[in-house]
């Protein structure tokens, strides 16, 4: 959609059918020259940016400065000069497919009329790729260069990896300047260079530093068509005789036909769309920000917009120039209800041009009143646009916000549909807040909201009364949802919890602690801090004198600490408040109004002396009583401790800016230290692991989100996770998958939102990264525990559960399914019953006595009839997936168990899974997603999982189910790497086997786009050989 094709060339307005080359040969050549291009940039713009970053910032602490400037300029560097490397070899390449496929495409025409291509073709072909290559010359450079740019910060990363890290160890553990002492060496530096050019105390400063910020200000403009090269856009007025947007049309003055100006129009949009997408290239990471109002009167986005008045001002007034605008501006509108709101530029500049149209057509903004009315709101992103989109429209005066308030508050249906009421009272909030309308314009969505909220026993009450609060007041509360989607979040920038329940839990750690310390003694504090001085001082003063810490240790005896409960209690809880109260202190905001550096010397120390009391604990008796007096004087640590930071970050909610960095360090340097191998600690290694496991799960991200990127820092930690998991006997896997379960229930709710705000997503990064650990070093611990796995996984996050899912036991071989006429059912380990940790009968609790007999004799003869409400969660109107996950597998299990030949229809099992086929269709996709989850490594589950899906898609009567199963399986495949070895078996058979026919569905051709989607995917599934019969669809 984005090849411009101009039509004024004489040889496709005779043969329309010749366009279609145009994209295919643009596509072949950006193809073609792409990777030496991108390569060779990347690899000498990385080069230079390194030696050049490593020089000038040798001097600099602050790691992210030194990123900053680094990805500035290697980006820079590698799309500029991608973008001289690339333009001429791909004019060239552009011309040479464009005439191969135009003289292959008109001699094939002139056989069909049974006659020689006349010589005129010749230079009508001429015509056509010297105009396509120019017209479409600056499209390609685009896409090279924003391959190159990504390419280049990706390398640059990797490239500075060590010097990044290096500068952050160093200020972790000193809090002191770095320098880079390496750079010194060898006479090159600095001895060589001038002043100007040396690296300086501090990092670049002055003219240095501004040639790091230059490189952020060097967004290239695209080149218009027809202009000199090497010469940017500086307006983008269409030259004379030319339809706006560049595409060459009737002479100017010359009134357009109806369809004319919609070709004109769309043309329009067309370079529109190229320079939108040009912007938000050059801005690079920064794209998402843009708006607008950001975009200079000059650019080419306004000038563009500006032609579109020229193109209306040639259509006749009357019928033909309503019927143009209208027909287009429909299109426009649909179009922006498959945007993102990750790109509010694009957004923007279409309601502009609906705007430009509205000018010329009076009775546009009427048919958009009645077009919003039928605005998709079926998932949580649509309703989200929807609302964005809405307050745009009345914003630019597009929509009434009268008539939106009448339709809102019909909508609403007087309480009973509860999705307008949830749409209503966030589109309220957002308009009155930002001042898109006044409180007075939506009476009557405050009027239905306020009967809603005075109902007794309504579920909005609360919500409601907030609402009117804030409307009065003019701020927003505390629970208001952002507009934007984002996840709410607390003073920390971290995700809040979804939930009320678990986040309760700090306020009653608060509670405790308060309750607990009115009971202490006076100048309780006073001695503690006494304490603590002397040990700070013996740590510093005698770093790994034993006699020295003994003697110490005997002080804190003399003190009751380790013999009486209550002063072990009081004197490691107010020791871990001043600790952390001592860290911050050293870290408050100074007068420049910047943060200092924290020094964590006093939690380390402190950390030190904890892991030495517990480590010589002895309270007399056997071995064994040893251990489990020091299991329990550390249980009570790690208690006091967690209870203690979660009192903390209840206190600062709303207050202050709550600091995770004293507590993760001082929990780390625990992990550390009494995991590491000791002969007093090794016996007791598992009981260490599995105190620390549940100290972790009570300070779970939905308790503490604030705490959620340190959490998860620690149970991954290399002295925790791996100890866990390499346990004896496989003990500590409980712990672990608690808490893996732990990351994925809090995610779960922002993982269905298709925008995450920037804490989750960092989130959502480091939990990949730890299923890509786990999935090399420990598979058999996700495969053995994947049915709880995927039960708290999002269906939308497809990418995450195919890495779960594509876990295989250690030590297991399996053939290539890419292998020509592989028979599975020949292979050994299809007899072999996976190993299954997860309790799959819990979910089934209240229908498993009903559900084993109706499998064994098929009685009550009305189970089936009568399931599908079973699978509903209590008291609500929502399918409860896990319960529907555990009924699949476990129906499997049983059949498996009792399957006497490969037959699988006209059995219990089967009759139970096509059941639940007659679910409407989310119910039906929760379902053959629960079938494609146990599609994984060879096993008797997967190969009976490939038959069922087989069977129910060659069975269903109704297309949709068809449909279903196909898109379930494809989903899959069509996201990245890894892909579960069944789930490509399966898919293998259903597009070759011709019993299936595959192909021949219509929902398979219902568009171009579709189809070809679905060739690139058989193509990339099926062995070479077989990718010719099959790309097709038609042998």
């Amino acid at each position: 959609s984005y090849v411009t094709i101009s039509p004024s060339i004489s040889l496709f307005g005779a043969t329309p059918g010749l366009k279609r080359v145009v994209p295919i040969a643009v596509d072949r050549a950006i193809r073609e020259i792409i990777q030496p291009v991108v390569e060779r940039s990347v690899t000498i713009a990385c080069i230079t940016t390194k030696e050049l970053i490593t020089k000038d910032y040798a001097m600099e602490s602050d790691e992210n400065k030194m990123r900053k400037a680094a990805q500035l300029m290697v980006s820079n560097l590698a799309g500029s000069l991608a973008l001289v490397t690339c333009k001429e070899p791909l004019r060239a390449s552009i011309s040479s497919h464009l005439k191969q496929l135009l003289s292959a495409a008109v001699a094939e025409g002139a056989r069909g009329g049974n006659g020689p291509a006349p010589p005129a073709d010749e230079k009508a072909v001429d015509q056509v790729v010297s105009s396509c290559s120019n017209d479409n010359l600056e499209l390609g450079c685009m896409l090279i260069e924003k391959a190159a740019t990504e390419k280049a910060l990706r390398d640059v990363d990797e490239a500075l990896a060590g010097a990044l890290q290096t500068r952050r160890k160093h200020r972790e553990q000193t809090g002191q300047p770095y320098y880079d002492t390496s750079i010194f060496g060898g006479g090159r530096y600095p001895a060589a260079l001038p002043e100007p050019l040396r690296p300086a105390p501090g990092g670049p400063q002055g003219a240095q530093l501004a040639v790091y910020d230059a490189f952020q200000r060097m967004p290239r403009l695209p080149v218009a068509p027809g202009a000199p090269e090497g010469q940017g856009t500086a307006a983008g007025a269409p030259p004379a005789g030319a339809a706006p947007g560049g595409a060459a049309g009737p002479a100017a003055g010359t009134a357009l036909t109806s369809s004319q100006g919609l070709e004109a129009l769309s043309a329009v949009v067309a370079k529109l769309d190229n320079a939108i997408s040009s912007l938000l290239a050059a801005g690079g990471s920064r794209a998402g920000s843009i708006t607008f109002s950001m975009i200079p009167a000059d650019h080419e986005v306004r000038k563009i917009l500006e032609g579109v008045k020229l193109v209306t001002a040639r259509l006749p007034v009357g019928n033909v120039l309503d019927e143009a605008v209208l027909s287009f501006a429909q299109g426009v509108f649909k179009r922006m209800y498959d945007l993102s709101l990750s790109e509010p530029l694009r957004l923007e500049v279409f309601i502009a041009l609906l705007q430009c149209l509205d000018e010329v057509c009076p009775k546009l903004s009427k048919e958009i009143g009645t077009w919003v009315t039928y605005a998709p709101m079926n998932n949580d992103n649509q309703k989200k646009l929807n609302r964005t989109i809405l307050l745009l429209l009345v914003r630019s005066k597009l929509v009434k916000i009268t008539d939106l308030d009448i339709f809102i508050t019909r909508s609403m249906a007087d309480g009973r549909n509860t999705i307008w009421i949830e749409f209503a009272i966030l589109f309220v909030r957002t308009a009155v807040m930002e001042k898109i309308a006044a409180l007075e314009e939506l009476s009557n969505i405050i009027e239905t909201l306020s009967k809603i909220g005075e109902r007794s026993g309504s579920a909005y009450q609360k919500r409601v009364a907030l609402l009117m609060d804030e409307l009065r007041s003019g701020r927003p509360g505390p629970s208001a949802v952002e507009p934007s989607g984002a996840a709410p979040s607390d003073n920390t920038g971290q995700p809040q919890p979804p939930g009320g329940s678990l986040g309760e839990a700090t306020k009653r750690a608060a509670e405790s602690i308060a309750a607990t310390a009115r009971g202490d003694p006076q100048q309780t504090r006073q001695q503690v801090t006494f304490l603590l001085e002397n040990w700070i001082r013996v740590y510093t003063e005698t770093p790994g004198n034993e006699k020295a810490y003994a003697q110490y240790l005997q002080l804190l005896q003399q003190h009751g600490v380790g013999k009486g409960e209550d002063q072990t209690e009081r004197f490691f809880r107010v020791s871990t408040e001043l600790v952390v109260e001592a860290v911050l202190k050293a870290g408050s905001v100074d007068v420049a109004g910047k943060q200092k550096m924290l020094n964590f010397g006093v939690v380390d120390a402190y950390a030190k002396l904890v892991t030495l009391l517990i480590r010589y604990m002895n309270g007399g008796g056997a071995q064994e009583q040893v251990a489990a007096q020091r299991i329990a004087l550390l249980n009570k640590v790690l208690g006091i401790t967690v209870r203690t930071l979660m009192a903390n970050y209840e206190r600062s909610k709303g207050r202050t800016h709550w600091d995770q960095r004293p507590w993760f360090r001082l929990l780390l340097n625990l992990v550390f230290d009494l995991n590491a191998p000791s002969p007093a600690l090794d016996p007791i290694s598992l009981g260490i692991l599995s105190v620390f496991g549940s100290a972790f799960h009570v300070v779970q991200p939905s308790v503490i989100p604030g705490f959620a990127s340190a959490w998860l820092e620690l149970i991954s930690h290399r002295m925790f996770l791996p100890n866990l998991l390499l346990a004896k006997g496989q003990k500590g896997w409980a712990i672990a998958h608690q808490l893996l379960i732990d990351l994925f229930l809090f995610m779960e709710p922002y993982l269905r939102k298709a925008e995450l705000s920037d804490a989750i997503k960092a989130l959502y990064k480091g939990s990949l990264r730890v299923l890509l650990l786990l999935i090399h070093d420990f598979p058999s611990f996700l495969a053995d525990y994947h049915l709880s796995f995927c039960n708290v996984i999002p269906e939308n996050c497809v990418h995450l559960r195919n890495i779960i899912l594509s876990a295989i036991p250690r030590g297991m071989t399996f053939p290539d399914p890419f292998t020509p006429n592989l028979k599975i059912d020949l292979l050994p380990e299809i007899q072999q019953n996976p190993r299954i940790l997860s309790n799959v009968a819990g979910p089934l609790a209240s229908i498993r006595a009903d559900l084993d007999s109706y499998l064994n004799n098929r009685q009550p003869s009305n189970f089936v009839q009568d399931l599908l409400p079973k699978l509903y969660k209590d008291g609500k109107n929502e399918i409860d997936t896990p319960r529907v996950h555990s009924l699949v597998l476990y129906v499997g299990m049983q059949a498996i168990s009792r399957l006497q030949n490969s037959q699988i229809a006209h059995t219990p099992e089967i009759e139970v899974l096509q059941k639940l086929m007659e679910f409407d269709e989310k119910g039906r996709y929760i379902s053959l997603n629960a079938i494609a989850n146990n599609l994984r490594y060879p096993s008797s589950h997967t190969h009976y999982f490939s038959c069922v899906m087989l069977f129910l898609f060659s069975e269903a009567k109704d297309d949709g189910v068809k449909e279903q199963v196909t898109r379930v399986l494809l989903e899959r495949l069509i996201v990245n790497r890894p892909h579960p070895w069944g789930l490509l078996i399966t898919f293998i058979e259903l597009i070759k086997n011709t019993r299936y026919q595959f192909w021949q569905h219509p929902f398979i051709r219902c568009a171009t786009e579709i189809e070809k989607l679905f060739e690139s995917v058989a193509r990339s599934c099926m062995a070479p050989q077989s990718q010719r019969s099959v790309s097709t669809g038609d042998e």
